[in-house]
């Protein structure tokens, strides 16, 4: 069997076919779009590495009237190559690609203008009868971008019989500002304004849309489709522009971007050779791809999951370039999702944000109003449900299916290990855990002696910066031992908190081991400050958390072959003041 290749990073369609690439097809999306009219202008919204920009790839392939002739080559072997649909290949496409745009807020108009200049060269260049001369196409000749557009409908216009319609498509229409109102709230709203007196240059620019929208020739532009990650640019700086509908929590698209359980299946066997991997199968590798990159869904109406489609590909590469099981689950840019969680939730009302973040760490469920307006020219700060609507945008919470309240709000959880540990790591980081360092627990790999384990965390405790505990609790001292155990430096430990053990409760920490013969271990902690500890106070606490270990093994989720080690350790103040090993319940 000739296996396909790999690629983390294409998006371009073409390059399916001529590089032998896997794939999953979403081609048949195009009819759907195509046949409600209400979905002619439409924004699609979805987290970042879900595959947007080579859904894009795919329309302006399918409808530029230049591409036509490369129909069969591009689509050969996808679902729409038997399905054409009637208007394929009936516009004269324009797509720009906002990715590039800076989001310095000195540079930034200069930078969209370029953009804009660059794809509408590139249109000059495929229709040169109806497009721009080049000596127009230069950025500097106009003071605002919405001029370059105005400039070029106008040419448009003139040049043409009046039957041409033009497909306008914008891939991540908000990359720039999102990062600039996490920044620079003033700069924000600078550009993004429609004050009396002052009109943000993008606001400018989708009046300017707007305004050449109706396929008419007076009007040319017939169809938009616009990705971006979030609505708080959408509806900050398009407010007015009304003509798109936000399609991205409708049942039916649920799965345009991101993979399916069914297509991650398929791209696995299609690419990836178990011959060569050492006796790993397909049966183990999906739990552990499940754990981490699945779990999302965009309305609660949805019948499935998704996977993020760039996670899902990055583990396969390293899995056939390895030939093993990939040491690092958790990606290399994670730091960059971070990043934009702590800006984001800078401008989340404090209450609302505590809220949030403790229900997260505590893996519970989260109920809030349905996707919300978020518009930051009207407030300083998102309220709760705005904030849950931003997080669940963005890919750091997702609607739980099928979970409407009836008193008209919805469910939201976290959806996998990847977006849980970057919340934690938010919340390390707030509390002072935020080095990075290489810590020696061989001994708790190779001979299960929690011992070199408990003396890290003392000695991470006494070095926090709020030395007198005040607020320090059990959830704190679950992060200090996570934090040690992220700096482990064999790799071979697996570390997850508030492990759901499958109807018996949650584990405090759970540790799992990839030494074939490695213990797994189950950790409840038990906490008392300084000035409520007592004798019978601890051991009251060490009681209660060895009942709470029995309960906890006999969850399903943590029945296996590999053997289990039960411990429950009671910290007063700093230091572990009682540590018992647990015979746990039978374990299959």
């Amino acid at each position: 069997m000739a296996f396909k290749n790999i690629s983390t990073s294409n998006t371009s369609i073409a390059a399916v076919n001529a590089d032998n690439l896997t794939f999953a097809d979403k081609t048949m999306f195009i009819g759907q779009l195509e046949a409600d009219p209400d979905r002619k202008s439409s924004v699609f919204l979805r987290p970042r590495r879900f595959g947007k920009t080579l859904f894009t790839d795919i329309l302006m392939n399918y409808y530029d009237r230049s591409l036509a002739e490369s129909f069969d080559e591009t689509f050969s072997g996808m679902w729409i190559h038997d399905h054409r649909t009637p208007l394929a290949g009936s516009y004269y496409c324009v797509r720009f690609d906002f990715s590039t745009v800076s989001s310095d807020p000195e540079l930034v108009k200069s930078s969209f203008t370029n953009v804009l200049a660059f794809s509408l060269k590139e249109f000059s260049d495929r229709y040169p009868e109806l497009g721009l001369p080049y000596s127009e196409l230069k950025a500097e000749l106009y003071a605002e971008p919405a001029d370059l557009m105005r400039s070029f409908i106008a040419n448009f216009r003139g040049r043409s019989s009046g039957r041409e319609r033009l497909y306008i498509i914008i891939d991540e229409y908000d990359h720039f500002v999102n990062d600039i109102f996490t920044r620079d709230a003033e700069a924000f709203r600078k550009i993004t304004s429609t004050s009396k007196d002052h009109t943000g240059f993008i606001k400018q620019f989708y009046a300017c849309l707007k305004e050449s929208y109706g396929g008419i020739r007076s009007r040319p532009i017939s169809r938009f489709f616009i990705t971006g990650v979030s609505s708080v640019s959408l509806d900050s700086l398009t407010s007015g522009f009304n003509i798109c509908r936000n399609i991205s929590n409708d049942p039916w698209c649920n799965t345009m971007a991101g993979f399916t359980h069914e297509e991650l299946s398929k791209i696995i066997d299609e690419s990836v050779d178990f011959s060569q991997l050492n006796g790993l199968t397909k049966e183990q590798i999906l739990p552990v791809m499940e754990k981490y990159y699945d779990g999302y869904t965009f309305s609660f109406r949805a019948g499935q999951r998704i996977f993020n489609s760039t996670m899902c590909l990055s583990f396969l590469k390293e899995l056939t370039v390895a030939g093993a099981m990939p040491i690092k689950l958790v990606p290399d840019n994670a730091g960059a999702d971070l990043g934009k969680l702590e800006g984001m939730l800078a401008v989340v009302a404090p209450e609302a944000k505590g809220h949030i973040v403790e229900r997260i760490f505590m893996r519970d469920e989260i109920y809030a109003a349905p996707p919300a307006a978020l518009n930051l020219n009207q407030s300083n700060l998102f309220d709760y449900n705005q904030a849950v609507s931003m997080l669940m945008y963005l890919g750091y919470l997702t609607i739980a299916p099928a979970q409407e309240t009836g008193s008209g709000k919805l469910m939201y959880r976290c959806p996998n290990e990847i977006y849980y540990r970057i919340f934690l790591s938010y919340t390390e980081n707030r509390c002072g855990l935020n080095d990075s360092r290489s810590i020696d627990l061989s001994d708790l790999v190779e001979k299960a002696d929690i011992s070199p384990l408990i003396s890290q965390v003392e000695t991470i405790i006494a070095e926090l910066p709020d030395s007198g505990f005040s607020g320090f609790n059990e959830r704190t001292l679950q992060m200090c031992f996570d934090f040690v155990l992220r700096q482990e430096q064999s790799g071979k430990l697996s570390t997850f908190l508030e492990y759901e053990t499958g109807n018996h409760g949650k584990a405090d920490i759970y540790i799992d081991n990839a030494r074939p013969d490695g213990h797994r271990l189950l950790i409840e902690l038990k906490y008392l400050s300084k000035s409520k500890a007592s004798e019978k106070a601890v051991s009251e606490k060490l009681a209660e958390a060895v009942q709470q270990l029995r309960r906890y093994s006999e969850g399903p989720r943590l029945q296996g072959t590999k053997p289990m080690d039960c411990w429950a350790v009671v910290f007063e103040g700093g230091k572990a003041v009682s540590v018992q090993q647990v015979v746990p319940a039978a374990v299959n």
